[in-house]
């Protein structure tokens, strides 16, 4: 018993020191598939999750948003494109920074993202109000591949930035099948540190 105590004790410690962290796909009643908004490219902020939150462009560097259900992106020695995930509908950005922001607070975010330009991979930015709260990169694989990426944190925040790597400038990361919550998402870890504990007691107990 005392070391099933122990093993709930650390996976807490383990949940509080993390802070932000990576974890897999989970559900939420919170769900956001851009399904509905506005078909086109668009400055102003979305209204997004039923009311609970809005999207903008919130790079400065005069980019739009863009609601669409199919997308490619031409240079002179590049095309890359990418189609929604689910849905009729993804959202997307041609400069800039994609930002959420959330009316109450949240603990837990993710979602599919996939680039259609040629440089992979984005930054990610957790806020709580002015203050940061975590950072981290996000995996966009160059070639319209969609791929899940997901945190939840110990800490909660109410903005959540997204900008790409390319030329600088951001722009042309796709999102779709969005999800937040309020609650933490148990990571990987933890669970673990969980069922060691569990098994180590059973095994006492017999």
């Amino acid at each position: 018993m005392h070391r099933i105590a122990i093993a709930l004790i650390a996976a807490s410690s383990f949940v509080a020191e993390a802070g932000i962290t990576k974890v897999e796909e989970f559900s939420s009643l919170q769900f956001e598939g851009f399904n509905d908004i506005q078909r086109g490219f668009v400055r102003e902020p979305i209204s997004i999750f039923d009311g609970m939150g809005e999207v903008l462009n919130a790079g400065g560097r005069g980019g739009w948003l863009h609601g669409t259900s199919r997308w490619s992106y031409r240079t002179r020695d590049w095309k890359g494109s990418a189609s929604a995930y689910e849905g009729k509908k993804m959202l997307g950005n041609t400069s800039g920074a994609i930002e959420y922001r959330f009316n109450t607070n949240q603990k837990s975010f993710g979602g599919f993202f996939a680039t259609i330009a040629n440089k992979a991979d984005a930054s990610i930015k957790f806020f709580d109000g002015d203050t940061l709260v975590g950072s981290d990169v996000l995996a966009a694989a160059v070639g319209g591949e969609w791929s899940w990426n997901g945190w939840s944190s110990d800490v909660s925040f109410n903005r959540v930035s997204i900008d790409s790597q390319y030329r600088n400038r951001g722009g042309f990361l796709m999102n779709d099948a969005v999800r937040v919550s309020s609650e933490q998402v148990p990571t990987p870890g933890a669970l673990a540190i969980l069922a060691t504990g569990f098994l180590v007691g059973t095994r006492r107990r017999r």
